[in-house]
């Protein structure tokens, strides 16, 4: 055996007991190896730059990378590698790169303009992503809701109204509104709700303007600002509690002492009217909003009994049959019926303020109630009865009195002023309520 087959032998040997010293846990000092003990008793020349690439190849070589096992170690390495890779492009442009003229689209940029557009560019995004923001506050839906206008998907979206149900609860006639499923969640359709809020939107508003009666309704936990503030942006009524049942089809008894209110084109209350008010039937709505039509069953079953058209958010659960003009949405979260609630009170109270605007020019979208009219004859004449018996009681010439005076009230109260109009009966009415 020749020296050389020797002194390989002996190497791998010593490395090889050092191997199996550090799997068993024990210190080892290795020693560098005698590769120039070799080269001496070698017969064969080799220079330093080969032996040099030799040894670095074979080191490589033995070179073994442990599996990463544990997460903390996975992400240690992760950032090592960003790291490097930030300083391998740092040291990618440095050089001839920065000191070059580049083409940037049409335009050639010379050193000093590439230095001033990455100037300009950093100063533009160095704050992006370090501000948070507040998109959405709680109370902006009670203090200033949104109106018809300003209806877009992405504000349905953000107020959760696509959110629907479990898809093992669905309502089967909801299905022309669901848009699709994801993680056994029924998504609605936004523009599906989008349209029918609008439809509903332009509904509220036209009742409003000709001076009917909405009534809001939403009995849920957290519902009772959002219906008071609808209620009073389109001057209607508002119910927060339990559905009294009977309170529209047995009404005569459940509100007979409730007060009811005569009210001019102005919207201000007349005095005079007590023996009207107290024989009067309670007043019926002309429109009802249910927030919650799942536990308003029977406000919705005595609407559709009396023919009152109903205005209902329809979640994937609940029966669109049950409402008349149906809003197709998420009734659970408070974000999404405080939206919708907030638009309908928006359109009431313009549909309001347009009909206000025009009674002060005169002009008056509503007709006085029947009832109503017949009382107001029936006192007109009544009052001008009275007065007729009271001037026949006056002597012919009152003393101290002229004689244009007593021809002109022989003339206000002439058998041929009993044609009035409204205008003048309620003013006859106030004159005999406060005694004239």
């Amino acid at each position: 055996m020749s020296v050389m087959a020797i002194a390989t032998q002996t190497v791998e040997l010593a490395m090889h007991k050092c191997s199996l010293a550090l799997g068993q846990g024990h210190r080892v000092i290795v020693l560098a190896r005698p590769w120039h003990g070799v080269r001496t008793l070698s017969t064969q020349h080799k220079d330093a730059a080969n032996s040099e690439q030799h040894d670095q190849n074979d080191m490589a070589s033995k070179v073994v990378f442990k599996p990463l096992f544990s997460l903390k170690r996975k992400q240690r390495e992760a950032a090592e590698s960003i790291l490097t890779l930030r300083a391998d492009s740092v040291v990618k442009r440095q050089g001839d790169a920065w000191t070059k003229p580049h083409q940037f689209g049409d335009k050639i940029l010379s050193p000093a303009q590439q230095y001033n557009e990455f100037r300009r560019f950093r100063k533009q995004t160095h704050a992006l992503g370090s501000k948070v923001e507040k998109r959405y506050v709680p109370g902006e839906l009670i203090a200033n809701p949104p109106g018809p206008e300003d209806v877009t998907l992405e504000m349905l979206m953000a107020a959760q109204t696509h959110l629907g149900h479990c898809t093992s609860i669905w309502n089967p006639a909801n299905s022309r509104y669901i848009y699709g499923a994801r993680q056994g969640i029924h998504i609605i359709s936004l523009e599906t709700t989008a349209a029918h809020l609008r439809r509903a939107a332009r509904l509220v508003e036209g009742v409003s303007y000709n001076g009917g009666i909405i009534l809001f309704s939403g009995t849920r936990k957290g519902q009772m600002e959002i219906v008071t503030m609808a209620s009073e942006l389109s001057g209607g009524c508002h119910l927060f509690t339990k559905w009294m049942p009977g309170g529209i089809t047995n009404r005569d008894v459940i509100l007979q002492f409730k007060d009811t209110k005569v009210i001019n084109h102005m919207d201000h209350e007349i005095k005079g009217f007590d023996t009207y008010k107290s024989s009067a039937r309670p007043l019926l709505p002309d429109l009802v909003v249910c927030l919650n039509p799942l536990e308003n069953y029977v406000l919705l079953q005595e609407c559709a009994t009396k023919g009152i058209p109903t205005i209902g958010i329809i979640d994937t659960n609940a029966e669109p049959s049950w409402v008349t003009y149906t809003i197709p949405a998420n009734d659970d979260s408070l974000r999404s019926v405080g939206v919708i609630a907030g638009v309908l009170g928006r359109a009431g109270q313009r549909g309001r303020d347009q009909r206000l605007r025009e009674a002060v020019q005169g002009s008056v979208p509503w007709n006085t109630p029947e009832s109503l009219r017949r009382h107001m004859k029936k006192e007109v004449l009544a009052a001008l009865r009275k007065k007729k018996e009271a001037m026949a009681m006056m002597p012919s010439k009152g003393e101290g009195e002229e004689e244009d005076e007593h021809e002109l009230l022989r003339k206000r109260y002439d058998d041929e002023m009993l044609d009035v109009n409204d205008e003048e009966m309620v003013a006859i009415l106030r004159k005999a309520s406060i005694g004239y």
